[in-house]
């Protein structure tokens, strides 16, 4: 049996510019232009996709540093969001009310647990997500690359219905929470 593979930045980044027709990249860093337009447009597509769902692979949560230093705003509290911060996806203590401005969360809450979705390194990326990528990859780089509006649009299509697929296929990651018991209650009763 072979072992799974785990995939690089220059692993996905190749495969996009195979769909296209265009040569693999052994780097970023190379003289041609799939290397640059790879470099240049890799890491920004990766991150507008993770923000698009929240993933359960890319999801993760903190506790958040308050500061000590009081907002200048309408808030209480300030709050130094996580480096790696991509999206909030869900405060668990206190009311959910916030703002984000820049790297700093901002609430009412004197406790701040937070939902978030980070960047992970691509050899954690499940097959559903690493095949998005590429697609949407290979639609980015399809116009400088080929100059093909056409081949671009193909690619963008198929990269939307991957998109669904992948959502679907990444919910069911998490189980589903049932409708609450209804022995006992009041309106069940009233009926019987």
């Amino acid at each position: 049996m072979s072992a799974v593979k785990n995939y690089t930045d220059i692993d996905i980044a190749s495969n996009a510019l195979l769909l296209i027709g265009e040569s693999p990249i052994a780097s970023f860093t190379e003289d041609t232009v799939a290397a640059l337009i790879a470099a240049n447009l890799y890491s920004s597509t990766f991150e507008s996709l993770l923000t698009l769902h929240p993933w359960r692979f890319a999801s993760t949560k903190a506790t958040l540093s308050r500061l000590t230093a009081a907002p200048v705003n309408q808030w209480k509290y300030a709050y130094q969001l996580p480096a790696d911060f991509l999206v909030a996806q869900h405060i668990d203590e206190g009311n959910d009310n916030y703002q984000i401005y820049a790297d700093k969360l901002y609430s009412d809450n004197t406790t701040m647990v937070l939902d978030y979705t980070y960047k992970p390194d691509e050899s954690f990326l499940p097959a559903y997500f690493t095949q998005l990528l590429e697609l949407r990859l290979a639609s980015v780089f399809a116009i400088p690359i080929t100059e093909s509006a056409t081949r671009g649009e193909y690619y963008a299509g198929l990269a939307e219905k991957q998109l669904q697929r992948s959502k679907t296929i990444d919910s069911q990651s998490t189980p589903s929470i049932g409708p609450p018991a209804l022995e006992g209650s009041r309106l069940i009763n009233s009926r019987y």
